[in-house]
């Protein structure tokens, strides 16, 4: 997906996040999902999720944009649960293209790690070749709360040193 497509959905995901929110906070629903918690066993959750994403028919493959819920485990309360992972910009063949960072430019499959994993293994996309990941802002994009530049790629909070073969700053 490119960036203007995730764009136009932002206002809709945080619209049905907080209806989402509405609905998990309620007392019936973290009474029901606690019942279910407390009717399991040691050692495991029960959970609930409401998940948006887009489904290619070429890829086959579905991308989430939103992921939330409640999980319990028994004899505890709920808390709410958050799955997404963030936004990345890539550069591709085809251009500019924005997804969930652990997800392939290419393939849209699962590919954590691109940085330290250069090439995707469902469909060989590499990292430095047929693909470079955008840096639009000082934020690390290791640990997100650190800051490295161009001129210094070396993330002072981290320390992780961004590989210049495989970003481009823009």
């Amino acid at each position: 997906m490119d960036a203007e497509q995730i764009k136009a959905l932002e206002p809709f995901l945080d619209q049905i996040a907080e209806l989402a929110g509405k609905q998990l906070d309620s007392a019936e629903f973290r009474r029901l999902i606690g019942e279910c918690g407390n009717r399991i066993g040691e050692g495991l959750s029960a959970n609930i999720n409401i998940t948006v994403d887009v489904c290619d028919e070429k890829r086959e493959c579905s991308l989430p944009l939103l992921t939330t819920g409640l999980s319990v485990f028994p004899g505890k309360e709920p808390f709410r649960t958050w799955g997404d992972s963030s936004l990345q910009r890539y550069i591709v063949s085809r251009g500019i293209v924005c997804l969930p960072h652990d997800r392939c430019p290419g393939c849209w499959q699962v590919w954590d790690f691109k940085l330290t994993n250069g090439t995707c293994p469902h469909c060989g996309l590499t990292m430095g070749d047929q693909c470079k990941l955008l840096i639009d802002s000082d934020e690390c994009p290791w640990c997100n709360d650190g800051e490295v530049t161009s001129a210094d790629p070396r993330c002072n909070e981290c320390g992780y040193e961004v590989d210049r073969k495989k970003v481009v700053w823009g």
